[in-house]
């Protein structure tokens, strides 16, 4: 007996015969599932359907022989791999038999078979189909797994590639990093000794005994503008590092519009003429009847550096800036006659350090974050800049940013002088650990008319507080050798509330005035101060 019980599928035109083997595989195999089929193509059609162990197969058959079944289903992969053994009457015809193997049989059997041999040769071959399939299982078990390892290395390789490619760009984003570095290392060292060129040298000629009015005057007002020039890109580096650090916050209030744009008209006046350009100022409408609230100091600081660079790259025709009114928007613009922006560099010029790069800092000056820092700041206010530019021709850069009204009419941009700028008798503490500063500090405050004590670190202004009873204002540094100036503050607010403590301070990041206004200061005047800042600040808050 089998291991297992086969299915035998048997073809042959002959419906004795088909009953006659029938019997005799019920007989010698016990539970033999037996298919029957009287011609080829019912007997292909059972082969796909059926799946059997073995098929018996007669030579002889009308229509498609069995020869022809048997190439059929040999040359299809759905059973190609069932073993046939071919029936035939002809026992002496050796072409037949040569023809049934090259067909693809695997046996041959003669009519009448001998029952034996036909058990046999069934044993044999259902032996040989169960050898198949665990082949033709492994060889599919074997094919998935090849296959799924495929997979993973075609997935380990584009990881790699991948991973490598990153690696490229990150290498490619560091070296540029390095050349931008180095580039702007390079120009800021150009745009800081430029100006301190015209500071030390012309310093230097302030020495000289036989200068008149006239020379004295320029050489100070050259050192100023070049003081000036070196401030604006000091503070051009503060800037970059709080958009970098995330620190980027508005500080918004009510002011005039109106009155910012004419400031910043007659701030550009002079460079205007004297590059022979004509300058339009567009409102739209022609003023406005009321103040906005936005962060008036940042607002002013985009257009400033767009109206600097629309002056700088211009040569001969107009610069024309201003605003307009656009339902619940405001949008600003400023539009040049200039040399305009190739279309391959409008995104490029808001990165950091480009204009070093493409070379334009050498031929027209700057250090390359006035845009970066304006773009920065728009966005921040909710807004973008866009850019429209012919080359040759000229640019327009615009941005909008919501419009929010002032209920009220400020008057921060109004000057201060209720009073005579006239102090004396008046007593004033200066905390201050820095001797220039305070030598500075001190030809101020006598030109005012204080009367000045001074104190060198916090423990020396507590004592000096204690000891004049008559100190009306306090001038307080922050930074102090000893105790930060913010305690001292607060000390002395506990046994005078009434007294005005303003913050002098070179802390110029952000947060930095909301710190000493917390600490109880009434004012803040950040480093470097000057003269008219100062008489207005201390005007506004005398007794």
């Amino acid at each position: 007996m089998m291991g297992k019980i086969p299915a035998i599928l048997v073809i042959d035109d002959n419906p004795d015969n088909l009953t006659s083997i029938k019997a005799v595989l019920a007989d010698s195999i016990q539970g033999v599932k037996v298919l029957t089929a009287l011609d080829g193509e019912t007997g292909i059609d059972l082969a796909l359907s059926g799946n059997p162990d073995v098929i018996l197969l007669d030579i002889i058959m009308p229509g498609v022989d069995g020869l022809s079944v048997c190439r059929q289903m040999k040359q299809d992969e759905r059973v190609s791999h069932i073993p046939v053994i071919m029936l035939t009457a002809l026992k002496t015809n050796r072409d037949i038999r040569i023809k049934a193997l090259e067909a693809g049989a695997e046996a041959f059997l003669t009519k009448p078979f001998d029952e034996i041999e036909l058990i046999a040769q069934l044993k044999a071959m259902v032996r040989i189909k169960e050898l198949a399939d665990m082949q033709r299982a492994e060889k599919s078990k074997l094919s998935s797994m090849v296959l799924a390892r495929t997979l993973d290395l075609e997935k380990e390789l584009a990881e790699h590639r991948k991973a490598k490619e990153e690696l490229i760009v990150a290498k490619n984003k560091a070296e540029e990093s390095d050349r931008l570095k180095s580039a702007f290392l390079a120009n800021m060292s150009h745009e800081i000794r430029t100006p301190m060129n015209g500071i030390i040298g012309f310093s230097e000629l302030l020495k000289e005994t036989n200068l008149d009015t006239d020379e004295r005057d320029r050489y100070v007002k050259i050192i100023n503008d070049n003081c000036q020039q070196l401030l604006h890109i000091i503070n051009d580096i503060i800037d970059i590092s709080k958009i970098e650090s995330g620190l980027v916050e508005l500080d918004t209030a009510g002011f005039s519009l109106d009155m910012m744009m004419d400031s910043l008209a007659g701030n550009c006046q002079k460079e205007v003429s004297l590059k022979g350009l004509e300058m339009i100022l567009s409102k739209e409408p022609a003023s406005l009847a009321y103040d906005i609230i936005a962060d008036q100091t940042k607002l002013r600081q985009v257009m400033d550096n767009l109206l600097s660079n629309a002056i700088k790259f211009t040569k001969e025709g107009t610069i024309e800036f201003g605003y307009k009114l656009k339902k619940d928007k405001l949008e600003f613009f400023t539009k040049d006659t200039g040399i305009g922006i190739p279309e391959q560099y409008r995104e490029a010029i808001f990165n950091r350090f480009w204009q070093v790069e493409t070379g334009l800092a050498r031929q027209y000056g700057g250090n390359g974050l006035g845009l970066s820092i304006s773009n920065a700041f728009v966005k921040a206010m909710g807004g973008e800049i866009v850019v429209e530019s012919t080359p040759g021709l000229g640019s327009r850069f615009s941005f909008s940013i919501p419009l929010a009204r002032s209920d009220k009419k400020k008057c921060d941009d109004a000057v201060h002088e209720t009073a005579p700028l006239d102090f004396s008798g008046t007593t004033i503490l200066v905390v201050e650990d820095e001797p220039d500063n305070f030598s500075l500090m001190n030809i101020f405050l006598e030109r005012l008319g204080f009367h000045v004590e001074h104190a060198w670190d916090g423990k020396e202004a507590m004592q000096i507080f204690h000891e004049q009873t008559n100190i009306s204002m306090v001038l307080m540094d922050f930074k102090l050798p000893d105790i930060p100036g913010q305690e001292i503050t607060r000390m002395m607010l506990t046994l005078r509330p009434d007294l005005p403590v303003i913050a002098t301070t070179a802390y110029a990041m952000h947060g930095d005035r909301e710190k000493t206004f917390q600490a109880g200061c009434v004012g803040y005047l950040a480093k470097p101060i000057r003269f008219k800042e100062l008489a207005d600040t201390l005007n506004r808050f005398r007794k």
